[in-house]
């Protein structure tokens, strides 16, 4: 069986949104704050870049997986 035509792109903008998303998370400061995951990123630039990259669809899946699932609220320090 062949892979579809269009798998290198799927698998290129999964790849880049999960890289996206690990580097950024590296810039946040996590808490919990009333059963919601409150990111606090230092500038507005990684806010906005957090929101383009849509990096939250890939955190929302690795904390479903792990039985984590919460709502998610960025700030900025």
């Amino acid at each position: 069986m062949t892979e579809p035509a269009w798998w290198p792109q799927i698998l290129s903008a999964t790849s880049l949104r999960r890289q996206a998303a690990g580097m950024l998370l590296a810039q946040a400061t996590p808490s919990v704050v009333r059963g919601t995951l409150r990111l606090e990123f230092p500038r507005t630039g990684l806010v906005t870049a957090w929101r383009d990259s849509r990096a939250e669809a890939a955190l929302e899946g690795a904390l479903a997986h792990y039985g984590w699932a919460m709502p998610i609220e960025v700030t900025e320090a």
